[in-house]
């Protein structure tokens, strides 16, 4: 067994190289100081699962001492390690949204893939039940490193939601005997790592008339076709949650409305949402269906037989106000545009209450509408749509700009 004097004499070699704290009794794992090129001393804890070693970082010497290590690789031994690794226990968060209904799963997909998944492929391919704190802590940090702000805030609550299923599953005498790949939880590790809450507070931005009036003349600027027309499309229908919109199949798209079919909305909102065309809107689907009218979505992305992705079009307005600062007062996101159009619509004179129905709020913290109230407001929504989009015509995109 290693000595505190043993480790403090060892010295860097033109390769890292790690020694073993002993023999331990075989399949419980072995404490292993790495001495790294720089002269940095680390302590893993080994174990062989599925015949392929696994380590997990335990800390750093001497800030670390050799008796802590020992403390935590006893921790560690205690750990059940089941065949689920971190890979199925996303998978599995994403199916249980599917199954849901969630209109968020196709987002929570992307975010797995993009930002644990790919960057962190042994990591993925780990025992869930080996994920660490510091696992989870290295890939918020990728992000935040990426200038990746609110986002890596969404990514850490998302992996959070994953774990604590999975430790549910472990717990719940009922799932835990249906399931047929466990994790072997019994903590959730990102509780440990904190949320970034300075990047968290409530949005206020919405864009004044002049400068909605810019955003509209420039497009489609260095876009897409498709990604200018859903940008004009979400403006003209009154600020439709983007989600919500391109989960919409062609199918459910009428000769004079489209329906919102939202299988687990916030609480008081309605699971169906009419929304009818106004004269902009009839032109913007007029040029999708030119573009590709048999596409199984009208705002198809690259990806033949799938909607455009919400990330993408994210990305694309940032970009474009990014582009052209002198024509905004100060950046903004595609999460504003929903607050502009609820806010410019009161300037266009459209009462509060269609306003919240226009944007499926209407029901919200009314428990008349919410229980008793079943009239659809289809025509008082038309009218107020029509409205709209004649104020934008005359103040946004006719409006004459310097």
């Amino acid at each position: 067994m290693l000595t505190e004097k043993q480790i403090k004499a060892m010295k860097p070699r033109e390769k890292e190289y790690q020694v073993s704290d002993g023999r331990s009794v075989r399949g419980e794992g072995v404490l292993l100081v790495r001495i790294r090129v720089n002269g940095t001393k680390e302590f893993y804890f080994q174990r062989r699962v599925g015949g392929t070693k696994i380590k997990s970082k335990l800390g750093v010497y001497p800030a670390l001492s050799l008796a802590a290590a020992r403390d935590l690789c006893r921790v560690e031994k205690e750990v059940l390690v089941e065949a689920g690794t971190f890979q199925d226990l996303l998978n599995a968060y994403v199916s249980k949204l599917e199954g849901e209904g969630a209109v968020s799963a196709s987002d929570v997909e992307w975010s797995f893939k993009h930002y644990v998944a790919e960057p962190f492929p042994n990591l993925a391919s780990r025992p869930a039940a080996l994920i660490g704190p510091g696992d989870v802590r290295d890939i918020i940090v990728r992000m935040i490193d990426a200038g990746i702000t609110t986002y890596c805030n969404r990514v850490r609550a998302r992996l959070h939601a994953a774990f604590q299923m999975g430790v549910e599953q472990q717990f719940n005498p009922r799932s835990y005997q249906k399931a047929a790949l466990k994790f072997g939880l019994v903590n959730n590790p990102v509780a440990s790592v904190p949320v970034q809450s300075d990047w968290e507070r409530a949005g206020d931005r919405a864009l004044t008339t002049r400068e909605l009036a810019h955003l509209w003349q420039l497009l489609p600027e260095n876009l897409s076709l498709v990604t200018s027309e859903l940008i004009k499309f979400l403006i003209a229908s009154g600020g439709q949650r983007p989600e919500q919109l391109l989960a919409v199949e062609r199918k459910q798209y009428h000769d004079d409305h489209l329906v919102i079919r939202n299988k687990k909305g916030r609480e008081g909102e309605p699971s169906v949402h009419v929304v009818p065309y106004n004269a902009l809107m009839r032109d913007i689907l007029h040029t999708m269906r030119e573009i590709g009218e048999t596409s199984a979505y009208p705002f198809e992305g690259k990806v033949p037989g799938q909607s455009l992705h919400t990330n993408s079009l994210s990305r694309a307005v940032t970009k474009l106000c990014a582009r052209h600062p002198e024509k905004f007062d100060s950046p903004f996101t595609l999460r504003d545009l929903r607050r502009t159009c609820k806010t410019l619509m009161g300037v266009a004179r459209i009462s509060k209450e269609l306003r919240d129905r226009i944007q499926a709020h209407a029901l919200k913290g009314d428990v008349s509408s919410k229980h008793y109230d079943r009239y659809d407001y289809f025509h008082e929504k038309k009218d107020g749509l029509s409205r709209w989009a004649s104020w934008l015509q005359t103040n946004v995109i006719d409006a004459q700009l310097e």
